[in-house]
């Protein structure tokens, strides 16, 4: 996934995705580099621990558009809680 973010502040991340019905998908991912503040994700954090994104997404019937709800959790440092924030998408 490409967040559109500069490539400098972690743009990328990685994961899999599973269809779970006609037109929903299950997705896992997790952004490496810099935190993503859930309250905040524009914001720029100094590099830290990965943030993981679980997404419930169901497709349009052209293809072209998803709607959905997401669940955020950003980690500090692997030894801290995840910040935990969920969303329309």
């Amino acid at each position: 996934m490409n967040s559109g973010r500069p490539p400098q502040d972690g743009d990328f991340c990685l994961g899999v995705w599973e269809k779970t019905g006609r037109s929903t998908y299950k997705l896992n991912h997790f952004a490496l580099g810099n935190i993503i503040d859930p309250t905040n994700p524009t914001a720029i954090e100094p590099p830290g621990g990965p943030t993981q994104i679980v997404e419930d997404i169901i497709l349009s019937r052209d293809g072209n558009h998803y709607t959905g709800m997401f669940t955020l959790d950003a980690y500090d440092t692997p030894s801290t809680s995840p910040v935990h924030a969920q969303t329309p998408t």
